[in-house]
């Protein structure tokens, strides 16, 4: 029996090249969509906008490829994070960019796309600030519960509202608000959240293999020195770029030693040049934080062979598209 594919891509702002990169090269091998590979998408930020790109009709009814979404980063990343002489002075007392070019951008690319043109089930991760819970955003129920449909722009500024760096998303859904945030929040690496969802999706699945896409693991160190004296404000500089990358080791822990699953972590553990900065999307680091990446797959080919032999095999799912949507209650 095929085993359920399941991908999870990383937050980690315009580091998401490195995922971009990895995923174009998989396609590459493959010959086809991802969407046509996995049974499940899974993406926390800028994870979950290449989700969102890669698993819905987005471009005249079909997906982007990563290669396309790569694109993205490397023509829109400076207007997105762009830097002005204030910057610094207004991440103080306000997200420290403003959302408008990133809007802008999303409109470009997704349109007026809606999240039921997913072409498999797709799981977005984002934080209810008012709810105080997780909020997932889940393709595969829109079949059962039609209040489950958002634009996808939506559905990726929520993802990708990164606390300090931009501001929260408030969406609206029968009378009820939500003041959403960046899922990273919580679940920078969503690949134990995308098992979770896959095995609910799946219930009489026995197998399941997780390729889980990093976006690099940064190498700066906050030495106590230095943070043995902070209050508010020195940690408010920190902070979103340390709970954001802090939980990746543990799912890593958890998946390996998940009976019935197999676990493919591609992950750069050397950004080496490339900075771990979620926002530095100048020239010389867009350049670097491809080069790395492409320097990784180098190392990592047979490993890479090896996935996509495992996945060449299709879908484990003979339901494509929304799966048991009609049946998930959670």
């Amino acid at each position: 029996m095929k085993s359920i594919k399941v991908l999870a891509i990383d937050g980690g702002g315009i580091r998401g090249i490195i995922p971009a990169v990895l995923l174009a090269e998989i396609q590459k091998r493959l010959g086809s969509d991802l969407c046509q590979t996995f049974d499940l998408i899974c993406g926390t930020s800028t994870g979950g906008i290449i989700a969102l790109g890669i698993g819905t009709g987005c471009s005249r009814g079909q997906p982007y490829s990563p290669a396309q979404l790569l694109n993205l980063y490397l023509e829109n990343g400076a207007a997105i994070f762009k830097k002005r002489f204030l910057t610094s002075l207004r991440n103080w007392a306000r997200p420290k960019y403003s959302p408008r070019p990133l809007q802008s951008i999303l409109l470009k690319f997704f349109g007026a796309t809606e999240f039921s043109a997913a072409l498999t089930p797709l799981l977005i991760s984002s934080y209810d600030l008012e709810g105080q819970v997780p909020f997932f955003f889940k393709s595969h129920r829109i079949a059962a519960v039609p209040q489950y449909n958002w634009p996808v722009v939506s559905i990726a500024r929520a993802t990708s509202a990164a606390p300090t760096f931009f501001p929260p998303v408030q969406l609206q859904r029968e009378g009820k608000g939500y003041a959403l945030v960046d899922g990273g929040v919580f679940v920078n690496n969503p690949a134990m959240a995308a098992y979770a969802e896959a095995r609910a999706v799946y219930p009489e699945a026995a197998q399941f293999m997780i390729v889980s896409a990093g976006t690099g693991t940064r190498q700066d160190r906050i030495a106590y020195a230095r943070a043995r004296k902070w209050g508010l404000l020195g940690w408010a500089r920190q902070i979103a770029p340390v709970f954001m990358d802090s939980a990746s080791e543990a799912v890593d822990y958890e998946l390996k030693s998940m009976p019935g699953c197999t676990y493919h972590r591609l992950q750069v553990e050397n950004l080496e040049t490339a900075s771990g900065a979620m926002d530095d999307a100048s020239p010389q680091n867009l350049a670097n934080l491809q080069s790395v990446a492409r320097r990784y797959l180098d190392s990592v080919s047979g490993h890479v062979d090896a996935i996509c032999a495992e996945l060449a095999e299709g879908r484990g799912s003979d339901m494509p598209g929304i799966g048991r949507a009609s049946v998930i209650k959670t």
